[in-house]
Parts: structure tokens; sequence; C-alpha cells
């Protein structure tokens, strides 16, 4: 009440001061107006706006802004910090220079490794840093839980359990869509304990359209960030679903949606933005949100539209109404920028405090060292062996006709039919070009799962690739041409440590050390983002031709991306939510 009383005699201008940001091209994201102004900031929060030439008592410090735009800080609306491979604090240094302020995260991630334990961990890791973070409760550890096995399963009573935690504002990604259309006893007791307290409830939903996206939408969750779709994403916006436009390491839909806007000639207020997985290379490169920006710029969305989707639409959907603008009563988060179209942060300030300047913090962070950070989350019955990689044909065959999951960009994950020889009771699955062995190896210590599975579409030409990463249960996936180097790159991470590496000719030719939960590194950007690109050479030299080579290996084990999935219990149909056998003749 007090720090109030002191903003409100700031305003009236009996007070002084804390701050006086002189010489603004304000960029008014209420009114879609650019002009002069003075910027009063008291304590933590924007006491006035207002024509230039303050005329109260004098402030006890003034910056000039040298006519530089101020813009709201960025709200990133749905983000999986985990993605990014840096520990909380690393991220917050990476990003904050770019002018993201604010995160909305989605821990599930890390809750399917570590469960309660993990989500704690983030809020811990967070409490203490410029960078604003507030958590939304994973909604889905696992995402289905009939088809895959993760360190944990989240309930009705752990969710209403995390929803009362400081910070945590809504329920995060429902993704178990299918799930929610049905109505299963799952999903409707989570989104149940969610209704009923009537928090934020964010959705995934690629490519629900019609009868479905209805169900999906009277089930409780009202937004999506996996939409690319023109037609999809306007009929989404057309019935009032957030629409988080996304621009991340795996895709975009930024321009697609620049010319919807561009056709309705206004920017709807419930499209918001979002990068929800950022890779360390990309970060380090293109930037963080500052890059959505400029991408929405890009497609034709007017600058300040571009910002007001980054900024005050992101704020009202998650009801973070002190955030979002520059305006009296808000937070004093504010970039300066000398130029729209390029959208290149100059300072930023959070809650009045300059912490990043000419793309470098200006503010030290605190140093927290948390002992989960030194965890090991690898507990398999046995180091991988050769007979963990190697996939029998049934007693008398000579040729077996195998189920075969496809991967091409730009497109749903389909199902083929591939028949192969035999030789000395294993299938030959080399007899055919770009077709690699995955194995899925359940690293929690529950179930000792294994399952064997055949991929086409990846590139791969040789070699192994393995990873701790795998979205989202994160067991061990091992994929390779050759069983020999998948039990190498197997055992170099389960005998030291986790992350992802890969091995060629029975060497190990790049590695990238992920020792939080298997996820997370505590080296800052500019060190593990070269360590990323040295792993993407290698990654290249073995035949993986995607933009991020690795990208579309860490989604192969998610069980809600159409149209089909492998996970450590076998080859997944999405849509009918089943495990599919791996013979063609059994299906």
């Amino acid at each position: 009440m007090e720090a109030r009383l002191r903003r409100v005699e700031a305003a009236r201008g009996e007070r002084a001061m804390d701050l006086l940001i002189e010489d603004v091209q304000l960029i008014n994201v209420y009114t879609g107006e650019i002009y002069p102004s003075d910027i009063g900031i008291s304590g933590e929060y924007v006491a006035y706006v207002g024509p230039p030439a303050w005329s109260g008592p004098e402030p006890k410090e003034r910056f000039s802004a040298e006519g530089k735009f101020a813009a709201p800080g960025l709200i990133d609306s749905h983000i999986h910090i985990e993605s990014s491979m840096m520990s909380p604090a690393g991220f917050a240094a990476a990003v904050l220079p770019r002018g993201t302020t604010t995160v909305v995260i989605d821990p599930h991630e890390i809750g399917n490794v570590l469960g309660l334990r993990g989500v704690r961990y983030m809020l811990e890791a967070t409490a203490d840093l410029p960078l604003r973070v507030f958590v939304q409760v994973p909604s889905c550890v696992p995402s289905v839980p009939t088809l895959e096995t993760a360190g944990a399963e989240f309930g009705a009573a752990e969710v209403a359990e995390m929803l009362t935690w400081d910070r945590v504002i809504g329920l995060a990604e429902v993704m178990d869509y299918m799930g929610v259309i049905l109505q299963s006893d799952r999903m409707r007791s989570i989104l149940d304990v969610a209704l009923a307290i009537g928090t934020v409830i964010s959705g995934h939903c690629p490519g629900l359209r019609g009868r479905q996206l209805a169900a999906y939408m009277l089930g409780g969750p009202l937004s999506d960030h996996e939409g690319h779709d023109a037609d999809e994403l306007l009929e989404k916006l057309r019935l009032g679903m957030a629409v988080e436009g996304r621009v991340s390491s795996f895709s975009e839909s930024m321009s697609v949606l620049g010319k919807i806007v561009q056709e309705l000639g206004t920017l709807p207020p419930n499209l918001i933005m979002c990068t929800d997985d950022i890779f360390p290379e990309d970060l380090l490169r293109h930037g963080h949100l500052d890059n959505g920006v400029r991408h929405a710029i890009s497609a034709g969305i007017p600058p300040v539209d571009a910002i007001r989707a980054a900024t005050l639409n992101g704020a009202q959907r998650h009801r973070l109404h002190d955030l979002g603008a520059i305006a009296p009563g808000k937070r004093a988060d504010i970039l300066l920028l000398r130029n729209l179209q390029d959208f290149e942060v100059d300072e930023v300030f959070v809650g009045g405090v300059m912490v990043a300047r000419a793309g470098r913090l200006a503010v030290d962070l605190p140093k927290v060292k948390l002992e989960i950070e030194q965890e090991d989350t690898i507990h398999l019955p046995h180091l991988p062996r050769r007979e963990d990689f190697t996939l029998r044909a049934r007693s008398g065959r000579q040729r077996e006709r195998l189920h075969v999951m496809t991967i091409r960009s730009g497109e749903r994950r389909g199902l083929v039919t591939i028949e192969l020889p035999v030789r000395d009771g294993l299938v030959d699955f080399l007899d055919v070009d770009d077709v690699c062995l995955v194995a899925i190896l359940e690293r929690h210590g529950r179930t000792g799962n294994r399952s064997l599975n055949l991929v086409q579409g990846l590139g791969l030409r040789q070699g192994a690739v393995a990873t701790t990463v795998a979205h989202d249960s994160h067991n061990l996936l091992v994929v390779g041409r050759s069983v020999d180097d998948m039990v190498i790159a197997a055992n170099e991470l389960a005998a030291c440590g986790e992350g992802i590496c890969c091995a060629c000719d029975g060497k190990i030719m790049a590695s990238l050390p992920l020792p939080i939960a298997g996820l997370m590194c505590p080296l800052p950007l500019e060190d593990l983002a070269p360590m990323m690109q040295k792993l993407n050479e290698a990654l290249r030299n073995l035949g993986l031709t995607f933009h991020q080579p690795i990208g579309p290996i860490l989604g192969l084990a998610l069980p809600v991306i159409p149209d089909y999935s492998l996970t450590d219990m076998g080859l997944v149909d999405v849509e009918r939510q089943v495990i599919l056998p791996i013979w063609a003749d059994e299906d």
C-alpha cells in the first residue's frame, strides 16, 4: 500500500520519479499510434506517460532515449525452456538482451523426467531472475499414458497441487487432444480441476477442425500453437481460440498468419506469439521472440500490430494485467529500439532497471546451485548391448513385411509397408536405402521397456545417433544404420552422462552434454551453441539434411503429433490411440 501511495504521489507531481526516460517515440499498443513522450517510473511501475518536458520534481535519475522507439517488453506466451538446452539462468541471460522480459513456460519436459520435483526446480531456479517467469502446470505427463512410459505421471491430484504454487498461472498445453474429444477419464478429471478454479487452459490440437475442434474447445483448452494451414488457422481465430503464432526451431506459422492479417485488414486480438522450442544455435543466430516479431513484419503485419501480438495480446490472454503495455500502473518493462522494421533492441528495462544494453546483460544474475542439477537420470536395467539393437525375424521366415514410419519435410508422418530379407534370423533393414532402425529404451527405471522399429526419410546414411532428449517422455532414443555404432553411442550416454551424441565407424564423432535431467546444460549460450553447431555438422556428414538435423529425431517419440509415432511401447497410431505391430501381416 505504501509503494502504491508513492506511485500515486509521483504521478500527481508531488514526489520525485525514480527514473525518467526522456525523448522516446512511444509505441502505444492500445491505439496503434506512435508519438513523442516521456516515461516516468516509480519503483517497478510506470507512473506517468505524457508529453516531453516533464514539469514535476526533479527525478532521481534521467535517461535520454535520443528519439528511440519505446516498446513494451516481449511476452513469450508458450515456451519450454528445456528445449533451449540451457539452464533457466542461462536462458534468461540469452533472451533478456533480445527483448524478451516475460515467458510463460510449460515445464513438461523436466516434469516427464523428474515429476513434481522437476516442476519445483524450474520455479526455484527462476525465482530471483530479472526475467519474469510464469509457469503453467504440465497437463500431459506423459502425453498419453497408455502409449508411453515417462519418469512420472500427473493426474488430477498432482495438477491440483501445482495450481496452488506461486507464479503458476494456468494449465499448460493439453496435448492429448483425442482424450479431450473422447472425454477420457484422465483428461476430464485434469480439466475439471482447472475449470473449477477458472484458470487459463492452453491447448495443442494440430489439424483439428469442425466438430472435433468444437468438442476440444468445449472440453476446456482455448489456444493452439500447432496450426500451419491457412484455413485451419483462420477457423481457430474466428472461433475465438487464442492462436499462438510460432517461430521455433521446428516450424513457423507467421508467414501464413501474415497473409490472414492482411486479408482481414486488422490484427485479431486473439493472435498472440510464442517460440515453443528454440535450439541454442538458432537462438544465437536469429534471436528469440524478437525474431518472431521480425518474421511477422516481413510477412506483412504492420510493426505496431506485430508488437501488439507479442506484448498486449499475450498479457491479456494470460491475465497478466500489469504487463504488455507502457502505461500508468503497468510494470516498467520497456525496450528501446532505433528501427522498428529490423526490430533490433538497444536497451532493456525490467521493472524500471536497465538489465541489458547493446545486446549484453547489464546486471549480474544470481548464481544458484541446486542438487537436482547433479542428479543422474539414466536408470537402465543394464548397459546397452548389441542384443538391444537387433531386430529378430519370426521363426522360419526368409522375408518379413514390416510397418515403417515415414518422415517427410512439411508433411504429416505416414506409414508404409516394406518387405525386407532375413539373414541369420535378423531383419536386414540395410537392404533399403534411407531406412533406419530406431530403438527406444525406457530410461526412468520404471518398466525396462525396449522397442525396435524402422523409420524412413530421415536421410541417415551411416552411423548412429543417441539422445536423452526425446519428446516428451525423454527415454533413451537411438537411431542408426549401424548396430555397432548404435551400441557405442548409447553406451556413451549411459556410462558418461546424459545428452546427445553421434558415432560412426566405431568412434564418437560429436557430443552435446546435458547433465540437468538429460535435457539442459549449465553452460552459457555462447559456449553451448558452438557445441551444437559441431554436432549438427557431424549429423549432416552422416546424411541428415533437415534445417536442424537433430530436430526430427527428437520428435520421433511424441505420440500426439499426427499420424504416427514411436515410443518405448512400439509403433503408435496417433488418431486411433493404439500400438501397431511391427509385422504388417499382424495388423
